[in-house]
């Protein structure tokens, strides 16, 4: 750990968050490495798979629902946030794009065949973003104080709500900007859909 990370006013639970935020994208790899080495344990059904693919499609309409509000601020490696965001999705729930992808990866474990290994691959999912998101809601308490308290207070952290919980800041939904900052979701759930292909081939 750095002496400007030891020295940091973030908690013990929000620094190991930090190092994982700056780092979160290469997180999947190993349990999608998994996915395809290990044998699967059962073979889906139809009823199964047809869920684990629509709960695979439906979070990646909430993560283009969401960086289109967000924009590439939900790529940045830094502690920086350049506003705060409750519009969309983000007026039903605080995380949505890592709901998503707790949903995503564990549909995914499913449709390549696996029980247990989808169990782990959920778990592991939501240990890295309780460090995580610790991280992110003290960098945004730092940041926007009050107001971002007031989010906290109207908005839950994991679990959305049917209705808007808190009065839109006032961002327009860009589908442009949407597509643009998914291009790397889209590589690797076309690389998913290969592995899983060529496995089942082989």
């Amino acid at each position: 750990m750095s002496s400007e990370l030891a020295a940091s006013p973030y908690s013990t639970v929000a620094k190991i968050g930090r190092v994982w935020f700056r780092f979160r994208s290469f997180s999947p790899i190993p349990l999608f490495l998994l996915l395809v080495i290990l044998p699967p344990n059962f073979t889906p059904g139809l009823l199964q798979t047809s869920v684990a693919i629509l709960g695979i499609f439906l979070s990646e309409a909430l993560r283009l629902w969401s960086v289109g509000y967000a924009g590439s601020a939900t790529r940045t490696r830094g502690d920086s946030v350049p506003q705060l965001v409750h519009a969309g999705p983000y007026r039903h729930v605080r995380n949505p794009l890592y709901v998503a992808n707790i949903v995503m990866y564990t549909s995914a474990g499913v449709v390549f065949g696996f029980s247990g290994l989808s169990v782990l691959i959920f778990l592991f999912s939501a240990v890295e973003y309780i460090f995580i998101v610790a991280f992110e809601e003290e960098t945004l308490l730092m940041t926007f104080g009050a107001d971002y308290e007031n989010f906290c207070e109207k908005v839950p952290r994991w679990f959305p709500s049917l209705t808007p919980m808190i009065e839109s800041t006032g961002q327009q939904f860009s589908l442009e900007k949407a597509l643009r900052s998914e291009r790397s979701t889209f590589i690797s759930l076309s690389l998913m859909a290969l592995l899983l292909i060529l496995k089942k081939a082989f």
